[in-house]
Parts: C-alpha cells; structure tokens; sequence
C-alpha cells in the first residue's frame, strides 16, 4: 500500500506554525475525504464490532488532562501547542513523565519565518499518575551547550541493563529538510533526571529519520528481537541495534496505513508471544489525528500482518481539550489542532494499560484499559 504523501520530505506542513491562514487552519478537523488514510472503506457495524484477539481495546478516558502548559515557564504554551507527546514510566513508587513542551519564540529569533516555536523536554513526577508535579530544578533539559538552537520534539523512552535510553525527534528550523542536523536524537541517563547527550542517531541518514519508537515490553524495557533491539522510524525505515547506542537504519517494503509510530509493544501476551502491535497516530478514517494499532510478528518484524479498521483512540466532542477549547470555563481557543489526538507514553500499572495521550497537542491526558491478555 501507500502512504498517499503523507510523510512527505520528512517535514510535516502542519508543523508550521505561522503564515499559514485561518482558513487553512479550519480545515484540521474531521474530514472524511481527506483523512481517510489508506483504510479500508469497508463499512462497519461500529455496534457489534469486535476487535481481533491481539489488540489492545476498550479505553476509557479520565474526566480531565493531568498536565497543561504553566505560565510565565518554560513550557508555558502557545496557540499551537503545550505540554504532551512524553514517555511515561513507573519506578520507585513514582510515575515519571517526561514531556515535550512548547514556547514560543519572537520574530527576531525565528531561524523559519513560518515557525514561532520551539520545544524542549520537561519531568514532571506522581504518586498516582494523575496528580503531577514538575521538576523545574532539573528541567528543560536540552536548553544548554549549544543546543538552544533545536527543537526538541516526541520522547520515547526504554530502559535496558537499567539505564534509560531516550529518543526523540531534534530540529533545527533554518534546515528542516536537512538529514546531517534534523532527526532521531539519543541521549541516556541511570536516574530519568541527568542526562548525557549522544546526538544524531542516523548522522549519515540520506532523508529524515523521525518519530523512532523503540520495542518494548509492558514495564518499558527494551525488547531484542533475534538478537536485535528494533525501531520504527517513518515512511519506509526501521532501525536496528545490538547494544541500543549504536543504530543502522534499513529501507522496508511493508508498509501500513496511520501514519507516524506512537509506540511499539511486544512480550504483551503470554499466549502469543511472538505477537508486537505498532501504534500509530495520523490521519485515519476521517480523523485529523487518531490511534490505530497494527499487528507484527517478531519472526517477521519488518511486515505488517493487518492493522485494525477503526481507532482505539479519537477525539469527542464531549471532551472539548481534545477539540482546540480549553479544559477550563469559559471554554476559549487554546489550540489550532482540532480533532487531534497522539501519544508516545504507555505503559501497565496494577492490571491497566495507562496511555498519556495529547489532546489537541495541548494538554496531557489519560485513557485507560483493562483489557488485559492473560
């Protein structure tokens, strides 16, 4: 199948965050004819439907997001973005988020004249999962050293041999189209807080490599695959590793439909253990931005097997943040993203699948699941 440009040259229009119109901004939104996303038309009877056995279904979303942007810091927000797309993990009694957050920038300090933002990656911690606090003694922690030029975008987070090995999409918006300076960036920590830069993981990457999100198990460790620790990447590439630092990218003819890697799960049923579901957010089925699941095999890791018809998660009108208003009265404009809904945090917290989803890549929130694969 193809991706219908989706991808395009590795940088996203909707990325842009000025100079695009109203009008153009108006039409991220549900939209059928333009957001299908190479799915099936089949029609379905959404009332009886059942998912297949291997995926992962019935979320339920709490009642409001956990986490927005804070004034007058540096995740203070913008018209186009807040706090959101972050790993989350569970350790030491602790649930440790660590997000992206966004600020804006002012015009003399715009490298693109169309983007007047820049992100950075944030902690924020809780007993519960629901309750955060931020860690502003420790973060942002990319705005030293030379790299206050970058955007720091997208966290996936697994730990192997206990040490957390992070990875993430960095930017630089004089060359947003330039492999040798904007991609898959790394960095490494033994505590979730310190962190120790590696740079570019594809320094010699020939088109942009973005979006990685590394296989996992449901505690967030690093899964090998015969005797490989894997990655999805974007349109066409998966990544592989025999030590999780050092990485060679590989052009794939399998492709699925969904758009990018939100996050890559294995070892999540007994039963079938061979099973690993890919998460993905884009377009789909109408929606401007939703979860889909697709399905692999670890004996054949690079080929899809059949994804799912229908989103697991997708805006509601019910839920207003989800919908570019505010989670708070009186409901005002927040956002630019309408119908738009990613994550890259997941993980398995007493018998709960627990995904931090952004919502109209404003806000952090919260869907959970029981469906648990005995």
């Amino acid at each position: 199948m193809k991706n219908d440009g989706f991808f395009g040259d590795g940088f996203f229009d909707w990325q842009l965050s000025g100079g695009i119109s109203d009008e153009k901004r108006r039409e991220w939104q549900y939209n059928e004819e333009k957001y299908w996303g190479g799915f099936s038309r089949e029609p379905i009877d959404a009332d009886n439907y059942k998912p297949p056995y291997w995926a992962i279904g019935r979320f339920k979303k709490h009642g409001e997001p956990v986490l927005a942007p804070t004034e007058n810091q540096w995740d203070c927000g913008r018209l186009g973005g807040g706090v959101h797309n972050g790993s989350v993990l569970y350790r030491n009694g602790q649930f440790y988020y660590i997000y992206r957050g966004e600020f804006g920038i002012p015009p003399e300090e715009r490298a693109h004249p169309d983007i007047k933002y820049k992100c950075d990656i944030g902690l924020a911690v809780s007993g519960d999962g629901v309750n955060f606090e931020k860690r502003y003694d420790v973060s942002p922690f990319f705005r030293g050293g030379g790299d206050e030029i970058y955007s720091f975008e997208d966290v996936n987070i697994s730990e192997y041999n206990g040490r957390y090995y992070m990875f993430l999409n960095r930017w630089d918006w004089a060359q947003i189209t330039n492999p040798a300076v904007c991609g898959v960036y790394m960095a490494y920590s033994d505590d979730l807080i310190s962190w120790t830069k590696c740079g570019l993981v594809y320094p010699d990457a020939k088109r942009i490599h973005r979006n990685p999100v590394v296989v996992q198990n449901a505690r967030n460790e690093a899964v090998k695959i015969n005797g490989k620790f894997v990655m999805y990447i974007n349109d066409g590439l998966m990544g592989f590793s025999d030590d999780m630092i050092n990485w060679e990218s590989v052009e794939i003819n399998g492709l699925w439909p969904g758009g990018e890697g939100c996050f890559a799960l294995a070892d999540y049923d007994e039963k079938h253990p061979d099973n690993v579901i890919l998460f993905t957010g884009g377009h789909h089925t109408g929606h401007f931005y939703a979860v889909g699941e697709v399905l692999f095999n670890k004996n054949n890791i690079t080929k899809p097997m059949e994804w799912l018809p229908r989103p697991v998660l997708y805006a509601e009108e019910k839920y207003p943040w989800e919908n570019c208003l505010s989670a708070d009265e009186p409901r005002r404009i927040i956002s630019d993203w309408r119908d738009t809904v990613f994550f890259n945090g997941l993980l398995l917290h007493e018998g709960k699948w627990r995904v931090y989803y952004g919502g109209s890549e404003y806000y952090t929130c919260l869907a959970c699941s029981d469906d648990i694969k005995k």
